[in-house]
């Protein structure tokens, strides 16, 4: 296993530095959450490997292998098990919130997602009530996305 280092810009996730193969497996984790409705669907697929993978700086090699990754076969304990969430600060709520923002990229946060939401959250030992209030900050970013939209 990598232990290559990234440095990336703290401005969004509060972090400076994360390992490799810790990248590889959050995306995981993510895919395996957003495919529990059956499908990770092109949105959700592009703000994997789009949005949040420029955000943090992952290297082509992680991207790649994320749109291999065979979802349906993704077990989030197992995932877990192997990660190591000190990697980053306050790792268990960032992977939910992003777990939230990939699977309502498509305009569909679905219930499976939802209870696979709340799998990775129980994993984790986040608070339901963490939990609701993330789902809550999400669909406030989506309507300040959307009210910016209409003015400008």
């Amino acid at each position: 296993m990598s232990m290559e280092i990234f440095k990336i810009a703290p401005s969004f996730y509060g972090i400076t530095m994360v390992p490799k193969e810790s990248w590889r497996q959050y995306g995981y984790a993510l895919l395996t959450i957003a495919g529990s409705d059956g499908e990770v669907s092109d949105p959700e697929l592009e703000w994997l490997t789009i949005e949040c993978a420029q955000a943090v700086g992952v290297d082509e090699d992680i991207i790649a292998d994320w749109e291999e990754y065979d979802f349906e076969e993704g077990d989030l304990e197992e995932i877990f098990y192997d990660f190591n969430s000190s990697s980053f600060a306050n790792f268990n709520k960032l992977l939910i919130y992003d777990a939230i923002r990939m699977s309502s990229a498509d305009g569909d946060y679905a219930q499976d997602e939802k209870e696979q939401v709340s799998h990775a959250a129980q994993i984790l030992k986040v608070p339901m009530e963490t939990v609701f209030a993330i789902e809550a900050l999400v669909d406030l970013e989506h309507a300040a996305d959307k009210l910016r939209m209409t003015i400008l």
